[in-house]
């Protein structure tokens, strides 16, 4: 087995990502974070395996760990 093999299996018990609700995609720092990574690929392993576009879901995620 490769020493470079990288899982992308899905979390037993996943983390439901967060909707982002209609403030915050009102709101200026949900257009600037989404600005920022819109063009990401973006793994979140405790929610889901492998990568994805980055969505808002990513950009709410963000944005509540801030507040």
């Amino acid at each position: 087995m490769s020493d470079n093999l990288i899982c992308t299996t899905d979390p037993i018990v996943p983390v439901p990502m967060p909707n982002p609700t209609p403030e915050m995609m009102a709101s200026p720092e949900f257009e600037k974070v989404w600005q920022c990574i819109k063009t990401w690929d973006i793994n979140v392993p405790e929610s889901y395996g492998g990568y994805c576009g980055a969505n808002g879901s990513h950009v709410a995620a963000i944005l509540n760990a801030l507040a």
